[in-house]
């Protein structure tokens, strides 16, 4: 039986030019995973928009149970049992993933006041009762992201959603917790839910879904069984067969020993903090040399990335860049002494979504781009241009970062913080996030160029796939400590690395007590 059903959906973005969806087909079975796969700008996520009511479309018609229904809104599609999760959680903070579950919908005393207990109470059964382990007493702020897609599902399971849509739901989740993530949605399809899925990681999409639609270029190319489509061919269908580009540029040169960044004994004390603090950190990072840094959710990867910022200060240790103190704040990548920075929150911190694209590639050069207090439009354009032709944004320099796809926006930071000329230091946080083969083939394909050019790269990553693609030495977290330093090479494997991420050993099975020197 065909619970939803999407026929001919047309959706026009003028401000942009584009057409985001050209007939765009979609039909979902009860009891289901259904993967909707593609590059990034395919369509998948508007598609999937237009069926949760966030977006309308210009023609063509949604079916629910054989019904031609109307979304205006979330709240529309959420009363016919549709519900969607976003690729950027809409947690809110000082609540507590109680309050955040039950939102809006919290149960009352006789007085009408807040029933505090019974909120606890009936967000752990709903927890419970769906197989989720999660402490529900927990402060957003301090939650895991995995734990923060937990409630975001919760949510909707509490509003007794039947089809729930995952945007990109494995992008930023660690091994472990994609385990869990595909543990609880073969719970949920057991109970009956339907469940949609986009994503572009094909062997993930192999694991878990049992039919998938292909999208490209708005359109949708087909409808399969994901048992009777290879990895091979669903790979030709989204994009093409593509090379590892660490085959082609990976070269051999002489190790330089003059530092970029050196770490000297950081340590952020528990009290500041209540969870991922960082202790004793010593590590340093050479011109063209790329650091890997990996870790589980709350081991000090985050911490980690907010001192770089600029958003937390150590409370012991030093840090310095090009021999002096770390800069406050950072200069625009292409200026000397500039830093590239990619964040893991690409909304909160990498981009100002009511902005234009140009906008936010020139914001943090405003002494070339803003001579006398207005903006140089024809500068400003050209380098727009230069940044997103880096890694091929779908985009104009005019159009608003609201109105680009998840994995566009992505592209946009990356191409300013990559543009030429490179920066001296670059911090990349999760710079694989959210991206299709084809993009991610050329996102690594530029660190390396930018690598090679002279740089040092640190590579903050939860993708222990991505960690090993790219490193050249891996620093490995636990608890907030160097589990170990390690160089990259056929010996490093995932399960070693995953050893020392839990805390069970180097990667040659000897404590963790004392890590690798970071130069040679």
């Amino acid at each position: 039986m065909k619970s939803v059903e999407l026929e001919d959906i047309d959706k026009y973005f003028p401000s942009s030019g584009t057409w985001a969806l050209i007939q765009a087909r979609l039909v979902l079975i009860p009891g289901q995973i259904h993967a909707v796969v593609g590059e990034n700008g395919a369509g998948k996520t508007t598609l999937m928009k237009i069926l949760a009511g966030h977006e309308r479309p210009d023609s063509g018609r949604i079916l629910v149970q054989g019904n031609a229904v109307k979304f205006n809104s979330p709240a529309d599609a959420a009363r016919l049992g549709i519900g969607m999760v976003h690729q950027h959680f809409m947690t809110i903070p000082g609540l507590s993933a109680a309050q955040n579950i039950l939102f809006g919908s919290e149960p009352r005393t006789a007085f009408g006041f807040l029933d505090k207990k019974g909120i606890l109470c009936t967000a752990a059964d709903c927890a419970a009762r769906y197989g989720f382990s999660i402490d529900v007493t927990k402060k957003a702020e301090s939650l895991s992201v995995g734990e923060q897609q937990q409630v975001e599902i919760l949510r909707l399971l509490y509003k007794n959603c039947d089809i729930l849509i995952l945007d990109e739901p494995t992008s930023v989740l660690t091994d472990q917790e994609i385990h869990s993530l595909f543990s609880v949605l073969r719970q949920l399809k057991a109970s009956g839910k339907t469940i949609v899925i986009i994503s572009h990681k094909v062997g993930e999409i192999k694991k878990i879904a049992d039919r998938l639609s292909v999208m490209k270029d708005g359109r949708c190319l087909g409808e399969f069984r994901a048992s009777d489509i290879s990895s091979h061919a669903l790979s030709d269908l989204i994009m093409g067969d593509y090379e590892s580009p660490r085959k082609k540029i990976k070269t051999t040169f002489p190790r330089q020993s003059y530092p970029i960044l050196e770490i000297k004994n950081v340590s952020i004390h528990r009290q500041k903090r209540k969870s991922n603090t960082l202790r004793d950190i010593t590590l340093s990072v050479n011109e063209k040399e790329i650091i890997g840094v990996c870790a589980l959710a709350n081991n000090g990867l985050k911490e980690l990335e907010d001192l770089l910022a600029g958003r937390l200060k150590p409370d012991k240790g030093s840090v310095a860049y090009l021999g002096n103190p770390y800069p406050k704040l950072r200069k625009a990548p292409w200026l000397p002494g500039g830093i590239a920075y990619v964040p893991s929150d690409r909304i909160g911190r990498g981009s100002c979504t009511d902005r234009s694209v140009a906008e936010n590639i020139v914001a943090l050069d405003r002494d070339s781009f803003f001579p006398h207090g207005l903006l140089d439009s024809a500068k400003a354009q050209a380098r727009t241009l230069k940044a997103i032709q880096v890694l091929g944004v779908k985009a104009r320099p005019e159009s608003k970062i609201r109105q680009l796809s998840g994995g566009n926006i992505q592209k946009m930071i990356l191409g300013r913080e990559l543009s030429e000329p490179p920066a001296n230091f670059c911090l990349l946080c999760e710079p694989g996030w959210g991206l299709d083969y084809a993009s991610l083939r050329r996102t690594y394909k530029r660190i390396l160029e930018v690598r090679n050019k002279g740089s040092a790269i640190l590579l903050l990553s939860s993708d222990i796939d991505e960690i090993l693609e790219l490193s050249d030495r891996i620093v490995v977290l636990h608890e907030g400590m160097i589990a170990g330093i390690v160089t990259n090479g056929p010996g490093i494997t995932k399960a070693k690395l995953g050893a020392m991420m839990m805390g069970l050993g180097r990667s040659d099975g000897e404590p963790c007590a004392q890590p690798e020197k970071l130069n040679d």
